[in-house]
């Protein structure tokens, strides 16, 4: 970037109407909105997370992603499972082997390697966070005082799939069961809400999330946003 407010390719962009005010050694951080909902949020700290069944029919409308809050991996390599012709069978193909994660509330944010273009459709309205775990604690907190929560996690969203595994355990529900005696599953080793199908031109987004964990959602509705009104000092207004 140069001192004109343009990058080194030439996309041109709008000039910061303030300093970054992000706590040293947090990330830098923020989120895109339209004016009157970032100003709400900037002046009463308003923020609605969204569930996790929410984002999955956004993101399948949006991009084609019927995997959203999904992890899973893919069988190109082809997997033998069991001993052939003693209940073993063999899979392979692109299709995803998955399970879905625990209904969780995600509020998503991005970082400095945001596409103009990209944040200008998400409203254009632009402010900063001052520290993401100050901020993950207070919406954990308040989410807790609306519904039962049973954790929460923040952090980057990594586009990828995960490894898969077999085991004797279910674990809640498994992808893929075959046979045996005992019987076997077939399940993804590694269920984490931070990662994302891989798909063009998304993961080159730089996008973070905090997601809180609840028991349900509001009501039983996971169409309901999860409203909450978190200190409005966790903001700074950046491109207003």
């Amino acid at each position: 970037m140069n001192h004109n407010g343009k990058s080194i390719e030439g996309e041109s962009v709008s000039n910061p109407s303030q300093s970054i005010a992000t706590d040293l050694d947090q990330p830098i951080l923020f989120r895109t909105t339209s004016a009157s909902i970032g100003e709400q949020t900037l002046n009463g700290g308003s923020l609605w997370l969204r569930s996790d069944q929410y984002y999955r029919e956004l993101e399948d409308a949006v991009r084609n992603d019927k995997l959203e809050g999904i992890n899973s991996g893919s069988t190109t390599v082809p997997l033998l499972l069991g001993e052939q012709g003693s209940g073993g069978f063999q899979i392979f193909g692109e299709g995803a082997v998955g399970k879905y994660l625990s209904s969780h509330y995600i509020l998503s944010l991005h970082g400095s390697s945001i596409s103009n273009r990209e944040r200008n459709a998400f409203g254009g309205y632009t402010f900063g966070v001052r520290n993401l775990f100050k901020l993950a604690v207070d919406i954990f907190y308040l989410a807790s005082r609306q519904i039962e929560c049973t954790g929460y996690r923040y952090g980057p969203v990594a586009y990828q799939r995960t490894a898969l595994t077999q085991s004797l355990n279910a674990r809640g529900g498994a992808a893929i069961q075959f046979g045996g005696f005992p019987p076997r599953f077939l399940n993804p080793i590694d269920l984490d809400v931070l990662r994302k199908l891989p798909i063009e031109p998304f993961i080159q987004q730089d996008e973070w999330r905090i997601a809180i964990f609840t028991n349900g959602y509001l009501q039983g509705d996971s169409t309901k946003p999860l409203i909450l009104n978190v200190d409005a000092s966790h903001f700074f207004p950046y491109l207003t």
